[in-house]
């Protein structure tokens, strides 16, 4: 095989062009081109040659092998036994294993019925066409629709109803039909006279005007045509001379006014300084006299700094005319706050308590009924609506719902027997009671009785379902094998080498126990081990062993045995 050289002009060219200049080269020489010298053979040849193979004539002849036969590898032909099978061949996917003569995979069908027997059934007996009969009796549609016949609509209808002869609704009369309405049996010209005398009110009830009419609103034309106009002519000149003109200012064309709108203009004389004037921003809100002062005034009370500081109730406040209405409008906004809205079932509450049927209740009641209802008002502030409401006498239930419902104003007898009592002396101290969080949800020991109770949903611990072997890692469910509260803020010195409580219960074999106390240095013969060993699994219902039952079983032996060696001790001492 020859090797065309290439000059070395041509090497200095782009890498593109001396890789056509190649491959026409090596095209010539394929072609068997005579004519092609080799006119610098001192140079080596630039490129790799690569073998030609075979070409489109060897790629289109099959390859027989000896058999014949095409060839097909053993990996590919496994998988085509599913999808292209041999001919007589079943059919298998090649995840299966080697099909038996004698297996048959899926269900045997057991045929039920005959197509004979389906398309040409035998025919029933009398006998059986009656029980049939007796069976179908009980449905609704055979009674009324027997098979073979119509249904039958009397038993539904009016007594004395004729169904034959009687009609519903109104006879229609016939006056013309439809084709006299579309075409009349009129002339050309009685149908546009009618149209001309109609046209005026249908106008008015379709605004039906025509294009350019002007609309016709019945205005008295004696006074003005319809060609007046309105109003005065605004002078203006389409040249835009007047524009010219405000834009400019008056004798000098050349310096032209700049427009700022106004309230920008304002607002940048507030807050900038402006050139020989003080900086002023609120000089023109500030519009009183100079010996004005601000604010109101406060008056002195008889409160002193511990009064404030140790937050005395409102009994003891200086009261004034809008003291009870202020107080009342604090009552409302703690409630409303606290999203207090049974106001019904503590009104119900409170008169189920009145025994004698008069609407009046003790205070004590009310602070009872207060307290069951978890009403978020202070001692103090239920002190002075009991005053309000009639005090040691006797409290309006009625009445002091009323004043408390933030949803409803109450009524003006309400009000006014609340002015009325300013100035009164206040009901005796109701008695403050206190209830924790979990008193309210009868959450404490003993309260209630979990056996008897029904319970619902998910326990936060799953102990009513096997751990699994291997825990995932979004799997945040709590099988009853974690570390509690205590754990989690005490964590073991095990944990910060990655061994858990979970590992020292772990039931393990001999050798892998034996191995671990081998690790740690503490060294026994087989026999001791042995002994230790049986002794453990003893002691377990299941007999498994782990590391923290075999541990705890050593401590004991070793606590005998130093007992034991004590009391050896106390035997050998002799007597003075």
């Amino acid at each position: 095989m020859r090797y065309f050289k290439l000059p070395w002009r041509l090497l200095q060219r782009s890498f593109h062009q001396s890789f056509i200049v190649l491959w026409c080269f090596n095209k010539m020489q394929a072609a068997g081109d005579k004519k092609i010298r080799d006119r610098a053979p001192e140079i080596k040849a630039a490129g790799k040659l690569f073998p030609r193979g075979g070409g489109a004539k060897e790629c289109l002849v099959t390859q027989n092998g000896e058999d014949g036969g095409r060839k097909t590898p053993a990996l590919v032909r496994q998988f085509q036994r599913m999808t292209r099978p041999e001919p007589g061949v079943p059919r298998l996917s090649h995840a299966a294993a080697p099909p038996d003569k004698d297996l048959r995979l899926g269900i045997k069908t057991i045929s039920s019925m005959a197509a004979v027997d389906l398309i040409n059934p035998s025919p029933k007996t009398k006998f059986e066409h009656v029980c049939v009969n007796q069976q179908e009796a009980i449905y609704n549609s055979n009674q009324k629709a027997p098979l073979g016949s119509s249904h039958n609509q009397s038993p539904g209808l009016p007594s004395g109803l004729n169904p034959l002869s009687t009609s519903f609704g109104l006879k229609t009369i016939r006056t013309e039909s439809a084709g006299d309405m579309v075409n009349p049996q009129k002339t050309a010209s009685e149908v546009e006279h009618e149209y001309i005398a109609g046209r005026d009110l249908y106008k008015k009830s379709h605004n039906d005007w025509d294009v350019s009419e002007i609309v016709d609103r019945d205005y008295d034309w004696s006074k003005f045509t319809k060609s007046s106009l309105y109003g005065v002519p605004t002078p203006h000149d389409n040249s835009g001379s007047g524009a010219n003109t405000a834009l400019h200012w008056q004798g000098d064309s050349e310096k032209s006014a700049e427009v700022v709108c106004k309230r920008l203009d304002d607002f940048r004389e507030k807050t900038q300084p402006q050139l020989g004037q003080v900086h002023d921003p609120l000089a023109e809100t500030l519009k009183v006299d100079k010996d004005h002062t601000f604010g109101t005034i406060v008056k002195p009370d008889n409160l002193s700094a511990g009064a404030l500081m140790h937050t005395n109730g409102p009994s003891t406040y200086e009261q004034s005319s809008v003291f009870n209405s202020g107080l009342l409008s604090s009552v409302r906004n703690i409630l409303k706050k606290n999203n207090f809205c049974n106001f019904d079932g503590l009104l119900r509450a409170l008169l189920y308590t009145d025994l004698n049927g008069i609407g009046k209740i003790p205070p004590a009641d009310v602070d009872e009924v207060f307290f069951q209802f978890d009403v978020p008002l202070t001692p103090d502030m239920l002190d002075m609506l009991v005053r309000w409401c009639g005090g040691d006498s006797g409290v309006m239930c009625s009445d002091l719902v009323a004043l408390i419902n933030w949803k409803s104003e109450p009524n003006q007898s309400v009000l006014d027997r609340v002015a009325a009592n300013i100035g009164q002396t206040t009901s005796p101290h109701l008695k403050s009671k206190y209830r924790t969080s979990s008193q309210k949800i009868k959450a404490i020991v003993g309260e209630v009785k979990l056996l008897t109770t029904q319970s619902h949903g998910v326990p936060t611990i799953r102990s009513d379902l096997p751990a699994p072997r291997i825990k995932r890692v979004a799997d945040h469910t709590n099988y009853g094998d974690e570390s509690g509260a205590y754990g989690l803020m005490y964590p073991s010195i095990y944990s910060n080498k990655g061994v858990h409580e979970k590992d020292f219960f772990q039931p393990r074999d001999e050798a892998t126990i034996q191995g671990i106390f081998d690790k740690i240095g503490v060294s026994m013969s087989r026999e001791v081990f042995h002994e230790l060993w049986s002794e453990a699994q003893k002691r377990d219902p299941r007999g498994q062993v782990s590391v923290e039952s075999f541990r705890a079983l050593m401590e004991e032996v070793q606590a005998n045995k130093m007992q034991h060696q004590e009391q050896q001790n106390e035997l050998a001492v002799p007597v003075a």
